[in-house]
């Protein structure tokens, strides 16, 4: 094959050449060589002219650059599917959260549900109890679930001493609550007719004193039927919530009343017994204490 390399190490050899031969052999040796690479050169495009060696050369270039086309769109399609992947666990992980948060309503309502369900239950047990006070008392009411006793069934006019019928009244309630659990809040009310006569005024002073004297009495009576004490509280209104207005004397009666209502135990929680006080610290000496007076005998406990 033919190389320029050759050709010029050649080209020495023939110039070295020239110095020990006589001109014309050196003229022969010379012309001798130009024909020769004049063949080889022949023969070089006559190889690159021939149909073996240039189609696989052309066929090599062609697959080499459909190689690299491919090479190069898997490596796309390998990008695509990575950022498609990212995004289904992105979109997985969204959903995920999403389901959670379905589920934490879910049971959220379902707690409403049980919540509300069982305060239907409650209150139709608290209606039912409230009928039966009311079939054996009719002089009372019940209104959405609150007892409303009129005072003439409670007490005399200008006292708050229960009666016996009111009594009767009290002890039917606690056979009704006393051995469950609800908070009872008892209220007291009056009218509008100030409180004058003087033995009045220095029981109660004012009607404040009669309708908080009223509702305290009634709650006197319950525990002794049995209802514990830490279940109730009770209020005083004096003439400022009235049923009906103050313009007849049915109105100012039906405004004349105690009102008890009950309600979960959790609206009122247990009372806690106050810290007794320390004992004062005992001097070192004492001086002899005077003979006291022989103590007097302690009170009863008030009974209504």
């Amino acid at each position: 094959m033919f190389s320029p390399l050759a050709d010029a190490r050649g080209h020495r050899h023939l110039k070295s050449f020239q110095h020990h031969v006589p001109v014309k052999e050196a003229e022969y040796v010379m012309r001798k060589g130009i024909v020769c690479r004049m063949s080889v050169a022949a023969l070089l495009a006559l190889a690159m002219a021939t149909p073996g060696c240039v189609v696989p050369w052309k066929k090599y270039i062609t697959l080499k650059r459909k190689y690299d086309e491919a090479v190069r769109e898997l490596a796309a399609k390998d990008s695509q599917l990575a950022d498609a992947n990212t995004r289904i666990d992105a979109l997985r992980d969204q959903l995920k959260a999403k389901d959670q948060l379905i589920a934490l309503y879910v049971d959220k309502y379902k707690d409403a549900g049980a919540l509300a369900q069982k305060a239907r239950e409650d209150y139709e047990r608290l209606m039912k109890k409230l009928d039966e006070i009311q079939r054996l008392n009719p002089g009372a009411e019940v209104v959405d679930g609150t007892l409303i006793i009129k005072d003439e069934l409670l007490f005399a006019l200008g006292s708050a001493d229960v009666s016996d019928a009111g009594k009767k009244l009290l002890q039917d309630v606690a056979n009704q609550f006393k051995a469950s659990n609800e908070a009872i809040q008892i209220d007291g009310h009056t009218d509008d007719v100030r409180v004058a006569k003087p033995e009045t005024v220095a029981k109660f002073g004012d009607n404040w004193g009669l309708s908080a004297l009223r509702a305290r009495a009634v709650l006197r009576i319950l525990a002794q039927a049995g209802i514990a004490e830490n279940r109730m509280y009770l209020r005083a209104f004096s003439m400022y919530r009235p049923r009906l207005p103050n313009t007849s004397p049915e109105s100012r009666a039906k405004n004349r009343r105690v009102e008890v209502m009950f309600f979960p135990p959790e609206v009122l929680a247990p009372r806690q017994e106050e810290p007794k006080a320390a004992p004062a610290p005992k001097p070192e000496t004492a001086p002899a204490p005077a003979p006291a007076p022989a103590p007097a005998p302690a009170p009863a406990p008030e009974t209504k």
